[in-house]
């Protein structure tokens, strides 16, 4: 019967040959064997300890996540479309960055308003919330212009009138006339809004990555 073949013992990396072919002896002597025996002890004992761990974050995403989901079930409709709104608003002033007011013509706000730019509606959300997400119907507009816009005083007409003329002189009559026609209302739901929301979300986000490109 052939001998057993020569192992290097895992504790002292000392060379052996054992005294059987059994494959399980990997250490020189019984003393070895015990050290080795404590040592894989022991990280059996760190990994079921990384394992409990794992398991016990694990759980609590799964719980952070029902929570979440429990607290987006009882959010009013409301709540998310004031998201929706905000999505598309952001992504209409990073669209029209590189283009002034479309009421006035202003490329540099005035400080009055703290150079902030406005998403300004031709055809407002509340006397036409159809077109409230419409992105033909929403243009950068300087604060001063927006706060005037669909207003009837005789300067609130002339920020209105203005608008059409800058929509006209950049995308032609036909356009304005789509704009001023009758137009589909459209009811939202909740889940429209969270669509809405991330669809806009996802828009500027992939704007702003086309820009720094």
């Amino acid at each position: 019967m052939r001998n057993p073949a020569r192992r290097k013992c895992k504790v002292c990396d000392e060379w052996f040959v054992p005294k059987y072919h059994d494959i399980r002896i990997r250490w020189c002597c019984q003393e070895h064997g015990v050290i080795l025996a404590i040592e894989e002890r022991a990280k059996e004992k760190v990994k079921e300890a990384a394992k409990r761990i794992k398991e016990q974050k694990e759980a609590e995403k799964a719980g952070r996540k029902r929570r979440k989901e429990r607290l987006a079930e009882l959010r009013p409709a409301g709540y998310y479309k004031a998201q929706a709104q905000q999505a598309f608003n952001a992504f209409i002033r990073a669209r029209d960055v590189d283009l002034p007011c479309i009421s006035c013509g202003e490329t540099n706000p005035p400080d009055l308003h703290g150079g902030q730019w406005d998403c300004g509606h031709f055809k407002t959300v509340g006397a036409n919330p159809e077109l409230r997400f419409e992105e033909r119907n929403a243009h950068k507009q300087c604060k001063s212009c927006n706060a005037g816009s669909g207003k009837y005083t005789a300067k609130e007409a002339t920020v209105a009138k203005n608008y059409e003329s800058g929509l006209i002189a950049r995308y032609g009559q036909e356009y304005v006339d789509w704009l001023n026609g009758p137009h589909k209302m459209t009811n939202y739901r909740r889940d429209d809004f969270i669509r809405i929301r991330d669809e806009y979300r996802a828009k500027l986000k992939e704007l702003k990555q086309q820009e720094a490109a």
